[in-house]
């Protein structure tokens, strides 16, 4: 089944209409956004389930109805936050787009990462959170950066999002192009340069192990984790969040371990393990940043011999 056909026809016109309205009529659209997102919450059924579901078991199974209403209203809202830097990336100038990013950590070690890796590309990891294409603008200054990304099937979406990635330089290559493109992201590691990954959660076709996150069961992408090795490629966490006052935060952290028998044993990998560490800890301080609506935990109880922590 294609990705349009598991996109219902309302939220391809909804997400359309609202990139339009963030593109040609920033002021009005921005004044409706508290509107919009109420009536979402309201109406979106399934979303709203599946925002309660997850919120119990990242706020924790002690969450009152006050708590999980708040944050699934806050997910809804960074959603329509995300389209609007969509919009503005694919017309804002550069720039100008760089200085919504207020505050940069763990710069200076990425380039040494860079400078230091021997050949070596570098693989950086990141989550479905904050606004990609500022970030990889501001890395994109300083190493050549390519991007794995799954084509969208809302039109509208998936021609901003390219047109914003050309103006930067930005390389994407889609995986839904076959295996051809992870032999593309091979090349582009053997000359020593840089691919971004999303790997919070498995997208539509995608093969990842189950591990704890939250004390709950998750599939998470082993992918990147096999590409970094099959190609000594260091991998690199990065995060990107909004700050309370508008702007963009965006922190490289240092290269995960690669030891462990990534084949074997994926979920006990000691790179697999320490990137869901650090999706748990930026989660749980920002739970309605975090941009998924859909259930991703395979089951309701917690994992065998897993405690589990709430973000409050």
């Amino acid at each position: 089944m294609s990705d349009r056909k598991r996109t219902p026809l309302a939220e391809r016109i909804a997400v359309s209409l609202l990139l339009r309205g963030y593109a040609h009529a920033p002021w009005i659209t921005t004044r409706l956004r508290p509107t919009m997102v109420a009536q979402t919450w309201k109406r979106a059924t399934g979303w709203r389930e599946s925002l309660i579901e997850n919120g119990r078991v990242i706020l924790g199974s002690d969450a009152d109805p006050a708590a999980l209403d708040a944050y699934g209203r806050g997910v809804l809202e960074s959603m329509q936050r995300y389209m609007e830097g969509i919009a503005v990336a694919s017309r804002m100038p550069t720039d100008r787009l760089l200085d919504r990013l207020e505050s940069v950590e763990g710069l200076t070690e990425f380039r040494r990462h860079f400078s230091d890796r021997s050949g070596r590309g570098i693989v950086l990891l990141s989550m479905h959170m904050g606004e990609f294409e500022p970030a990889a603008a501001y890395i994109g200054k300083h190493v050549p950066i390519h991007v794995l990304y799954h084509r969208d099937s809302i039109g509208t979406l998936e021609r901003m999002r390219t047109r914003a990635r050309r103006r930067l330089g930005v390389v994407g290559h889609a995986v839904d192009d076959g295996l051809g493109t992870w032999a593309g992201l091979r090349d582009v590691l053997g000359r020593g340069e840089v691919v971004a990954l999303l790997a919070d959660r498995v997208q539509p076709g995608q093969r990842g192990t189950p591990v704890p996150v939250f004390g709950r069961r998750m599939e998470i992408p082993i992918g990147p984790f096999k590409l970094a090795e099959s190609t000594g490629a260091l991998v690199v966490p990065v995060f990107n969040w909004r700050m309370p006052g508008g702007g963009l935060a965006l922190r490289m952290d240092a290269p995960l371990s690669m030891e462990g028998d990534l084949r074997g044993d994926p979920g006990n990998h000691s790179a697999v393990r320490g990137w869901v560490e650090k999706m748990e800890t930026v989660i749980r301080e920002r739970p309605t940043e975090w941009l998924n609506v859909h259930p991703v935990w395979r089951d309701a109880d917690p994992a065998p011999g897993v405690a589990v922590e709430s973000a409050a």
